[in-house]
């Protein structure tokens, strides 16, 4: 009897065990689960603030751009107004010389009759010369101040547009902080299912994998190749090389390889070239995911993409089904 009941405590003590571990595999698988929501959460509002920092930053260039020309403006039109003044200060004395010289009293000064008319008509087209000039000097004052105007608002443009960047810049560290800390609290087996589920990069001190062909020409052959060549490189949000890149830098720096300028934005982008649907992509097509779309990266064949995806993971060579919402595609060669 008392062995009988032994046997019941060992198998159920058994059972309790098994159940124990299963529940613990499946809170694992839950953890995992939970992270891997959060991580793409995290990474997809990462992005947006990096694609708005790189529009903000577009703007800030041309802000600049236009305050450098109004400078310019300003200057030439400083001079203009500095000899209109001038002119107009000569005929303002000559005008004074002449002031109260009334037509009878030229005449019955002048010893001729030729002089008098001489001192007449000059008297007369000082007198035009005057008001016409003074209209040029106070036309020239008036664009030169509307000038001084459109500068002030430039440069009070140029202060919020830096002031944006560098909110969008902490805001989108918060986020690559939060994503890390997600990654943090993983176990090393949940980390390591973590990396395969996300990223294909090499490990440090591995080599990416060799470019597969391409058939459809050089010039795609040469942006494959180079974005082969630099898969576990790091990300830096606004980065357009030589180490590091944001997504729309990497794309932008790839293409620059065969003589093609792309905007430093992956909205932009996304109205270059034409539309290809996702079964007919070629090596070299870019390749647009989340709303706006706010990522970029180049298709390389094979069901694969190379992207600077982001902060945590870098350059990445994987598949285009690896987690972030598809979008659309552009062919630009």
């Amino acid at each position: 009897m008392i062995r009988r009941k032994r046997l019941i405590i060992v198998a159920m003590s058994a059972c309790l065990m098994v159940s124990l571990s299963c529940v613990g595999t499946v809170a694992h698988g839950d953890e995992l689960a939970d992270a891997l929501t959060r991580l793409a959460k995290l990474e997809e509002e990462a992005t947006q603030l990096s694609e708005e920092y790189n529009q903000a930053n577009i703007k800030l260039s041309a802000a600049k751009a236009k305050l450098k020309e109004i400078d310019k403006d300003i200057a030439a039109q400083e001079e203009a107004v500095g000899s209109l003044h001038d002119q107009a200060a000569v005929v303002a004395i000559q005008r004074f010389q002449d002031y109260g010289a009334t037509t009878p009293v030229v005449l019955f000064t002048s010893d001729s009759q030729d002089e008098a008319l001489s001192r007449i008509v000059m008297a007369e087209y000082v007198s035009q010369t005057s008001q016409s000039l003074l209209q040029n000097y106070q036309f020239a004052r008036v664009q030169l101040d509307d000038l001084r105007r459109s500068q002030v608002g430039i440069v009070e443009d140029i202060k919020k547009d830096e002031s944006r960047l560098k909110t969008l810049k902490t805001e989108a560290e918060q986020k690559v902080n939060q994503a890390q800390g997600v990654v943090n609290r993983l176990t090393a087996e949940q980390r390591a299912r973590l990396e395969a589920e996300t990223s294909s990069a090499p490990k440090k001190g591995g080599s990416s994998p060799p470019p597969p062909p391409v058939p459809n020409g050089a010039a795609a052959q040469t942006v494959v190749s180079w974005a082969h060549a630099r898969v576990g490189k790091r990300y830096c949000m606004g980065g357009t090389g030589p180490n590091c890149w944001d997504c729309s830098g990497f794309t932008m720096s790839a293409y620059s390889q065969v003589g093609v300028k792309l905007p430093h934005s992956a909205s932009t982008q996304y109205r270059i070239g034409k539309s290809v649907s996702r079964n007919n992509l070629q090596p070299g097509d870019l390749v647009f995911f989340y709303g706006g779309p706010g990522h970029v990266g180049i298709y390389v064949g094979g069901g694969k993409i190379i992207d600077a995806r982001n902060e945590r993971v870098g350059v990445v060579y994987t598949s285009i089904n690896a987690g972030m919402p598809y979008t659309g595609a552009r062919r630009i060669l």
